[in-house]
């Protein structure tokens, strides 16, 4: 999700916030319970830091370093769609893996996704863009566990990917 403008600009207040305060108040508890917490999407840093249509909030962008151990480098990150796995604590494979970033009859296009970069020094780069590099996504491990992807999940372009990612952020919650 990302913050957007629905019918006539000004008439109704932007909606679709990718985490409002009372979703950030209630990660933050379920972190503070020794939770573990998954997110990915193409917006999941650029809706905070970079929304065209919000200004940026320090409350925001707190919650994106402080509790979710990530903070936003850039949007338009890869087009071409190929993520590949970093070796770390989340895995000791180096294997690559692609998303629908074309428009398709299987699944939407990931136009644009994030890079994302650890914001703590139990907070890691976990995947990174095959084309520059540029990290995909970060895993936190310390009183709870996060993994965080500036790419959507579920536009994975196969169930095996997505069953081999899941098993390994599964794996690393665990």
């Amino acid at each position: 999700e990302k913050q957007t403008k629905m019918g006539r600009g000004g008439v109704t207040p932007l909606l679709y916030k990718t985490f409002s305060a009372e979703m950030q108040q209630a990660l933050t508890d379920y972190c503070n319970r020794h939770g573990r917490l998954f997110v990915s999407g193409s917006y999941v840093a650029t809706d905070l830091w970079q929304n065209p249509l919000a200004a940026s909030q320090k409350s925001d962008r707190d919650f994106a370093t402080k509790v979710l151990k990530y903070a936003w480098r850039n949007d338009k990150a890869s087009t071409i769609g190929k993520v590949k796995y970093v070796v770390s604590p989340l895995s000791e494979s180096d294997k690559e893996v692609s998303y629908y970033n074309e428009l398709n009859e299987e699944s939407y296009a990931v136009e644009s996704p994030d890079a994302i970069v650890p914001t703590d020094s139990c907070a890691y780069t976990a995947f990174r863009y095959s084309e520059n590099n540029l990290s995909a996504g970060v895993a936190y491990k310390g009183d709870y566990k996060t993994c965080i992807l500036g790419f959507p999940f579920e536009a994975l372009r196969t169930a095996s990917e997505r069953e081999a990612l899941m098993r390994a952020i599964l794996t690393f919650f665990n």
